[in-house]
């Protein structure tokens, strides 16, 4: 079921249950058109979709849940349901932000975007200049207008042939995003004025940006264009050879990631669903890619230490599709909200027949 339809006179799409944000992308880019997808290429566009999502346009344009204007799915009773704003609405809301908690879906159809080009790229710094970094970064954010949306990682990098040689095996901070509009090198201005060894910022394809976050989509390489690398970058990387590389105890480790929220993430929109907004100005994501269950559980304790770490400035709620174990989900909605999403759920599966990720 991966089967994707492009309609670009009515600017939609129809997406099947095992489609990946990929095949809508590769789609909709001929078009002049853009989805509301993630930041890796083989993320799952339903699973996504239904919990949130949100991407590199979202503090413009909102999440993708509330892109969505229809589902098809079977629901407990072995019923096949097409639910959008005037049928079954009220499921047609739980839908949108509350998970799949409600039935088996097996296609979502969903607004796309006139959206052909973006100022995107990334900027990297050594991680030892986090502590001047960050916080410019923070104070940025701050006031940053809604048609900017970034996100600010530590990475240990990997020596992989799939990385841009420049970022290999080294442990960086780094900024990446996209601005929407032609404004884009005068709102990067403070943060390019920190002296970025690398500066990849630049108008882009819109269909590129489904690789700007270096996540490794399967066997694909890494799309953002780096060029050939700098001489001082050389110089860096012979000087880092002579030294010897840093031992990576993770083959790849997120320490922290901010996501800057903010903008329209952060308001109501009209007609939005069960998710209608995100509390707070960042959402911490941290995690390890590890290759045996020794390094994964070093990474978990990691994580562990990094939330911790944050915890003071914490809002209370969480962002379900960043929650890899089950969290309880009075912590990602209203409480109107999460009374509704429950009376909907007992309304379609009275017995609880089916498991979410996140149950409600």
């Amino acid at each position: 079921m991966t089967g994707v339809t492009v309609d670009g006179a009515r600017r939609t799409a129809r997406v099947e249950a095992g489609a990946l944000w990929i095949d809508v992308v590769e789609q909709a880019a001929p078009l002049g058109l853009a989805a509301l997808h993630g930041s890796s290429p083989d993320v799952g566009v339903v699973g996504y979709s239904l919990g949130g999502g949100i991407g590199w346009y979202a503090r413009a344009l909102g999440m993708q849940a509330n892109a969505l204007t229809a589902a098809e799915l079977v629901t407990a009773d072995g019923t096949l349901l097409r639910v959008d704003a005037t049928h079954e609405p009220d499921l047609f809301w739980a839908l949108r932000g509350g998970g799949g908690n409600f039935g088996v879906v097996t296609a979502v159809e969903f607004d796309l975007f006139p959206i052909t080009t973006a100022y995107a790229g990334l900027l990297a710094w050594d991680w030892h200049e986090a502590a001047r970094v960050l916080p410019a970064w923070l104070d940025w954010a701050a006031t940053a207008p809604d048609e900017v949306t970034t996100s600010l990682r530590l990475l240990q990098v990997p020596p992989m042939p799939q990385l841009p040689p420049v970022l290999q095996g080294r442990q960086l901070l780094v900024v990446d995003g996209a601005v929407l509009g032609a404004a884009g090198p005068g709102i990067l201005a403070p943060l390019r004025a920190l002296k970025p060894f690398l500066d990849t910022f630049a108008d882009a394809p819109a269909a590129s940006l489904i690789r700007l976050h270096l996540d490794l989509g399967g066997t694909d390489a890494v799309g953002v264009e780096v060029g050939a690398a700098r001489r001082p970058a050389r110089r860096r990387r012979r000087r880092a050879a002579r030294r010897g590389r840093p031992r990576l105890r993770h083959v790849l480790l997120v320490p922290a990631e901010l996501r800057q929220l903010g903008g329209a993430l952060g308001r109501c929109a009209p007609g939005a669903g069960a998710l209608a907004r995100l509390d707070g100005a960042f959402a911490l994501f941290s995690c390890g890619i590890a290759a045996t269950p020794e390094m994964g559980a070093a990474a978990v304790a990691d994580a562990g230490r990094v939330v911790s770490a944050l915890r003071p400035w914490a809002s209370g709620s969480q962002y379900l599709n960043f929650a890899e174990e089950r969290v309880a989900a009075d912590t990602a909605y209203e409480p109107a909200a999460l009374r509704r999403l429950r009376a909907i759920r007992a309304t379609v599966d009275p017995s609880g027949l089916f498991a979410a990720n996140h149950a409600i």
